[in-house]
């Protein structure tokens, strides 16, 4: 299947770069939903059922509170818990998320003390069933409400490798997330070799139970756009809102791990299910980092510009550049550019890019309108 990869100019390098970006706002923040919660029960193809959490924007914070209409329709998230790791830990996040406009599900399954990773993975892609199948019934309290097309995966530690899982197998996901992903049996780091789909694996540096290098692998292993982030001072159960037993610590806080965590997903989500150039900055590197983290990139694309500079006078024609595309990665893609962070008007011909095989470059054209008074310098 051929990746198609959204690119803010500025995915690599800013291409299109006019003066400073303008500081972004905190994705740590609560957003403007208030978050209600439902305990749902999810039916497998198999006729079994499990119980899932879902988080949700809504029209109070009162449990079951109706739907908040101005959210809809709402991109959603599935998330996949830590081995003998209540939902309930990954509350903050969760509703973080929701706050912003997510509907984020959960589901409780495969708790005990050996869980099957293969099973736990499909009772994760079946939450987005649950979620189509709810959007479509007339009945129901989420009917039309559900962004289909838009569907995001993540998950701590056990959750995380499920959700390598059900992202490599599952056409419907657009993104994955992941928090100290842990190998699973199958194999998500086997797994990621079939994951096509931009795939940003977090990490805290001083992961006692998890160690990064393991995640590490998947990431290695992750041929489509892809981020390994790590988190200076944070362990395994600073991804979680309160210590279980045998947990770990850092040297950073949780509060401040967890604020870190909240960034991250926030603008990843954003960037991938929203397609917001703001969060494409921030997610890709042109705006300011988030403080204490240390991310490696890999867009599996380069963008080269035929000039990095241009000058013009206010109200004269647009400024143009050549901006070429190379897909460095193994799998053929197609490319859609907008520019990310200009004060100026900045538009590409043509701006869809057709499917480019492993190694294929391509070239657009870059116009810069320039503002009506003063000079355009690029």
């Amino acid at each position: 299947m051929p990746l198609i990869q959204s690119l803010a100019v500025g995915l690599l390098a800013c291409a299109v770069h006019c003066l400073a970006p303008a500081a972004l706002a905190d994705s740590s923040q609560p957003g403007a939903f208030a978050v209600s919660q439902r305990t749902v029960t999810v039916t497998r193809a198999s006729g079994t059922t499990f119980t899932a959490q879902i988080r949700y924007p809504a029209s109070s914070a009162a449990a079951n509170a109706p739907f908040a209409t101005a959210a809809a329709p709402a991109p959603a998230i599935t998330f996949g818990h830590g081995f003998l790791s209540a939902v309930n830990l990954y509350d903050s996040t969760m509703d973080h998320l929701a706050s912003h406009g997510y509907i984020v599900i959960a589901t409780t399954s495969e708790g005990s003390l050996f869980p099957n990773h293969a099973n736990f993975a499909l009772d994760i892609r079946q939450c987005l069933t649950w979620l189509e199948e709810q959007n479509a019934l007339a009945s129901s309290w989420l009917v039309g409400d559900v962004n289909t097309a838009a569907f995001g995966v993540s998950g701590h530690s056990m959750g995380g490798g499920a959700s390598a899982l059900a992202a490599a197998a599952d056409p419907r996901i657009k993104c994955l997330a992941t928090l100290a992903a842990a190998e699973t049996n199958p194999s998500a780091a086997a797994a990621a070799t079939s994951i096509q789909l931009p795939s940003c694996f977090i990490t805290g540096a001083q992961d006692a139970i998890v160690a990064p290098s393991s995640t590490l692998g998947q990431y290695n292993n992750c041929d489509a756009p892809r981020q390994f982030v790590s988190i200076a001072g944070g362990s395994h159960c600073g991804f979680v809102d309160s210590a279980i037993i045998a947990c770990d610590s850092g040297t950073l806080p949780r509060p401040d791990q967890l604020a870190k965590t909240r960034s991250l997903l926030l603008d990843w989500f954003d960037a991938h299910l929203r397609l917001q150039s703001s969060a494409f900055t921030a997610a890709w590197g042109v705006g300011t980092p988030i403080t204490g983290t240390t991310t490696t990139r890999d867009a599996r694309t380069t963008l080269t510009l035929g000039a990095s500079t241009l000058s013009g006078a206010a109200g004269t024609k647009p400024l143009e550049t050549t901006i070429t595309i190379t897909n460095i990665g193994p799998d053929s893609t197609a490319f859609v550019l907008r520019a990310s962070s200009s004060p100026f008007d900045v538009s590409f011909v043509p701006a869809t890019i057709a499917e480019l095989a492993a190694g294929q470059s391509a070239t657009a054209t870059v116009r810069v309108a320039s503002s009506a008074a003063g000079n355009a310098s690029v």
